[in-house]
């Protein structure tokens, strides 16, 4: 741009006439306003470069120039002006000459498209296709010299992996050859385009979260028509997080989207494949299984299996849930607050010693247990309770998943599993009878004051054994290297079995064994004490009277003369082909009886045989319910009128069923209906045969069922007395039947022995003299099974004389439950609630349970659902005694 200079003293200049410019592009006189200036530089993108100015020039710039008069060229007299010409240059944008650059140097070439004819530098990759043009990817380099990469119209973040290495601007030709040489290392990801993935998820939509979560795991892209090698697909579904760009086929996040694809995929196609078989559901059919087809059973066990699986995925999920939420909203305390709730629960602790004053308290002790956890340094120093250590024991042995989630979860302060394992595994898993245990016994029984010279009845103990079906398997034991499973019956009854073995088949060895279905459990319970504690198992086929002769003289032998010093007083057992004939086998042919001498006992005391009272109980009940009922194998009578089964039905159909204020409460249809599960269950039975039902047939009926109100009477009367549980039941529920035994003339004792024994008599004298021709199996049917009526008179007889003997030795009182074998029935439960519902444990599992067992004591509870109701009205003492450990050298 032409400059002029001012010559001084030159009149004209204060003469000339104030005239504008009217043509802004091509007056480039001082006389131009600022603003016009501005505008024509941005608008000609020409910046102005000051060279050196001489000292007299004057530069008029950005202020309004007022005192200078303005003329035209016409009236500027040449010779009053200097012109001194300087050169112009127009200067290049440095991203017009990055576009020029790409342009000239070609290095743009197939397969990408350059496109410069926007205000950025777009380099596309298209996909081959012969009907429509399909952008694979675009590169866009701004004009802030910045990079963008397109992927199917989504861009690429700044955190992939192929801005390493990569400049961050873009400012030269060899910049973007780098970046398209790299591009060439990757290829798009396929996501998941398999027509079955994509079946339910149109264009465009996302798929959501199965908890319901306002985030969304992916969505389906449009059609590209992409093309990767061999495959081609119009559409894919990508997660939120796809990479977009891999060096494989397909990025990580979308593989992780592909396994709940699947997993939907396959829920619907079982869905489908329900609706169209229309296979009804039996999870909540009240069809009875025995009219039940095997398919249709099969069925239903498929279907039961499915819903635990989809409860167990709600429980995972739900713990991961927890677990997330936790980790994102937990507060971890620094050391600060951390002090402050150390102080804050030293402060309640008074509280807590206020709230729970017994010293026996279990939240006492745990309050006390957790606030020490806070005071050591670190949880390897930590030295827990017993009854901690046996609790903790218990809750890992219900599921160990749960005790996992609840030590992690920081609510609570926890014993570890490792730390638990020492506890649990004290002494070696086998089968038979182990110094160990013995010795632990006799620490039981210790604790319980059982060797007392004050008291020395609390030294009688019952030995009680059964059976418990186990699933016919065999476990590899990694620490012993031997199969666990087959038969084991210790010594001599190994030898028994080997022999009978190869007198069947001479091609046997005695090295074959076969493998266990039924694990014989033997425990030990007191008759004044809480003990209760399984002793030895064994592992057998199906247990007969020959096996189990030696086995409970051995255990016998053990307790009496062995470490253990205990005075076995009876021996209780359910009414079994195998347990009667044991008892048999101690008297003569057709001999009743009932107990036998103990040759191990050093005071020439009986060995009593008691067959467990609960379960005659329930085989009484069965027997009633065939009567006209049911199976219809019995027809009882007696003294000329019917006690059927039927009575009862039309007592619940009529008054209690459908009426407003039913005289039976508890009665109800599961208690009519007989099923497996029912007929299993005491309380039924026991609920079925109880006075408010013979009261409330007495009340509606009359005459008519006078045998069989009789009867239920018997039974109600029969149960109560040897079912004396504690001090207070009697005086609570105003039932003198219930009360303890205090003294040997109590009259109960002469009603078992006499009145009850004589009912049944009667009975069967009644029958036998009927009129009629009957058979001898018909009127048999007309009582009880002669099985049942023998365990009534063992167990009278038996229990009558242990109460008596026990009362002549000191016992200041006698309980009568003490006598059944209630524990074993929940000890079994124990077995197949381990881990869930494992009503088929094994053989290995049964062992690790008896150990597992013995350390937790007390403190395991009764399963719920097991055939025996739990005690509610417990009494728990603290124990401060130490717990067996395993030795670690």
């Amino acid at each position: 741009m032409p400059k002029l200079r001012k010559r001084r003293d030159v009149p004209s200049q204060r003469k000339r006439k104030k005239v504008l410019s009217t043509d802004l592009h091509n007056d480039h006189s001082y006389s131009m306003p600022n603003e016009a200036i501005v505008q024509l530089c941005l608008k000609e993108e020409v910046e102005v470069h000051g060279e050196r100015i001489d000292p007299d020039f004057t530069m008029y710039t950005a202020e309004p120039v007022e005192d200078i008069e303005c003329t035209s060229y016409e009236e500027v007299a040449i010779e009053d002006t200097e012109c001194v010409t300087v050169s112009y240059t127009k200067c290049v944008n440095p991203f017009d000459k990055l576009k020029q650059d790409v342009v000239q140097s070609g290095c743009i070439s197939s397969p990408y498209v350059l496109d410069t004819t926007s205000d950025s530098i777009k380099i596309m990759l298209l996909y081959p296709s012969a009907e429509r043009i399909s952008v694979k990817l675009n590169v866009m380099i701004n004009r802030d010299f910045f990079a963008k990469v397109f992927v199917h119209r989504i861009q690429l973040s700044q955190d992939h992996d192929l801005w390493i290495g990569l400049p961050r601007v873009f400012g030269s030709v060899k910049d973007i050859q780098t970046l398209l040489l790299k591009l060439q290392s990757y290829s798009v990801c396929t996501g998941n385009f398999e027509a079955d993935l994509m079946a339910s998820i149109p264009v465009g939509t996302s798929v959501e979260n199965a908890e319901g979560s306002a985030n969304s795991q992916g969505f389906r892209e449009g059609d590209f028509e992409a093309v990767k090698g061999t495959i081609s697909y119009s559409s894919t579904v990508r997660s939120m997080n796809c990479s977009l760009l891999v060096q494989g086929n397909r990025c990580s996040p979308c593989s992780q989207l592909r396994r709940v694809l699947i997993s939907r995929k396959h829920r619907r196609e079982e869905k489908e494949r329900k609706s169209k078989e229309n296979i009804p559901n039996y999870l909540h059919s009240t069809i009875g299984h025995t009219k039940m087809s095997r398919h249709e059973l099969i069925t239903k066990i498929h279907q039961q299996k499915d819903k635990i699986t989809t409860l167990q995925s709600e429980i995972d999920k739900t713990q991961r849930k927890f677990q997330r939420e936790v980790s994102s909203r937990g507060v971890t305390l620094d050391f600060c607050q951390s002090l402050e709730m150390q102080d804050t629960m030293a402060a309640c602790s008074t509280e807590i010693m206020k709230a729970f004053p017994d010293a026996n308290s279990y939240q006492r002790l745990f309050w006390a247990e957790q606030q020490k956890s806070t005071n050591v340094k670190s949880l390897k120093g930590m030295r827990w309770h017993p009854m901690i250590l046996r609790w903790c024991l218990y809750l890992r042995h219900k599921s160990s998943a749960a005790y996992e989630a609840l030590r992690d979860s920081g609510f609570i302060t926890l014993p570890s599993s490792r730390t638990l394992f020492d506890y649990s595994h004290y002494t070696k898993s086998d089968n038979g009878f182990l110094p160990d245990v013995v010795k632990e016994l006799k620490n039981e029984a210790s604790k319980r004051e059982m060797y007392s010279t004050v008291d020395p009845w609390k030294n009688y103990v019952g030995l009680l054994f059964d059976e418990i079906k186990v699933k016919s398997d065999l476990v590899y034991d990694k620490h012993s290297g031997e199969l666990i499973g087959y038969c084991n019956l210790d010594k001599v009854g190994n030898q028994i079995m080997n022999f009978e073995r190869i007198m069947k088949d001479t091609s046997t060895t005695e090295t074959d064994a076969d493998i266990a279905k039924y694990m014989l459990v033997l425990m030990v319970r007191g008759v004044a004490t809480d003990l209760k504690f399984p002793l030895a198992g064994f592992a057998t086929l199906s247990i007969t009277a020959d096996f189990l002769y030696p086995i409970i003289w051995k255990a016998i032998r053990i307790l009496e003369t062995g470490f253990a010093q205990l005075k076995v007083l009876f021996l209780t057992c359910d009414g079994a082909s195998a347990n009667r004939k044991f008892f048999n086998i101690h008297g003569q042919v057709n001999e009743f009886i009932h107990y036998t001498n103990n040759p191990y006992a050093d005071d020439e005391r009986k060995l009593y045989f008691i067959s467990d009272v609960p379960h005659l109980v329930k085989t009484t009940r069965n027997c009633f319910s065939n009567s006209y009922s049911h199976k219809n194998t019995r027809k009882m009578w007696k003294d000329g009128k019917d006690i059927s089964w039927m009575h009862l039905l039309k007592l619940f159909e009529d008054h209690c069923e459908l009426s407003l204020y039913s005289p039976c409460p508890k009665l109800t249809r599961s208690h009519l209906d007989m099923t497996t599960y029912g007929c299993m269950k005491v309380n039924i039975a026991a609920q079925v045969l109880s006075s408010t039902v013979a009261n409330a047939l007495e009340m509606m009926y009359g005459d008519n069922v006078t045998e069989t109100v009789n009867f239920i009477r018997i039974m109600n009367k029969f149960f109560d007395c040897l079912n004396v549980r504690n001090l207070y039941e009697g005086r609570n529920k105003r039932n003198p039947d219930l009360e303890p035994y205090t003294t040997v003339n109590d009259e109960r004792l002469h009603w078992l022995r006499v009145d009850f024994i004589k009912y049944f008599d009667s009975w069967e004298q009644s029958v036998m003299q009927r009129a009629g021709n009957f058979t001898r199996k018909q009127r048999k049917g007309m009582l009880l099974s002669h099985q049942t009526l023998t365990g009534f008179k063992i167990s009278v007889f038996s229990i009558v004389d242990c109460v008596k003997f026990l009362l002549e030795s000191g016992a200041k009182f006698v309980l009568t439950h003490h006598f059944n074998q209630d524990p074993l029935e929940q000890h079994f439960g124990h077995y197949r609630h381990r881990v869930g519902d494992n009503n088929n444990p094994t053989v290995n599992d049964v062992r690790h349970m008896m150990t597992s067992m013995r350390a937790v004591g007390a403190q395991a509870l009764a399963p719920k659902r097991g055939n025996v109701s739990n005690q509610r009205d417990r009494n728990f003492v603290i124990d401060n005694t130490s717990l067996p450990k395993r030795r670690t050298y």
